[in-house]
């Protein structure tokens, strides 16, 4: 799964259970955080993963695999319907994708 997957999700909050169905994820997290494997990158994997088992650490490293945090989960929705105001502006899920990141290198 590619950030640009996760976005339908982080536009309609409700849905957020089935992708953390899809993300074989337990549900019962303080928090949850999305990671990019191996680079801040479009086109790199995304892996959710539970506050409490990352520590919160920006990059975490699991079974040799290491992993750059984006946001928290609800970090993103904010920034979609609030900071970065992208949702029901017109963009696509694409330019969504490549905003978030483009602040999460740029601002965070």
């Amino acid at each position: 799964m590619k950030l640009i997957d996760i976005i339908g999700y982080l536009l309609n909050p409700d849905k957020m259970d089935e992708l953390y169905t899809i993300e074989k994820s337990k549900t019962d997290s303080e928090t949850w955080l999305i990671y990019m494997k191996g680079a801040l990158d479009i086109d790199s994997e995304i892996k959710i993963f539970a506050i409490e088992e990352t520590d919160d650490e920006l990059i975490y490293k699991k079974d040799g695999v290491v992993f750059i945090q984006l946001f928290p989960i609800e970090y993103a929705v904010d920034l979609i319907e609030s900071d970065l105001n992208l949702k029901g502006s017109g963009y696509s899920n694409s330019e969504i994708a490549k905003r978030l990141l483009e602040h999460r290198i740029k601002d965070a």
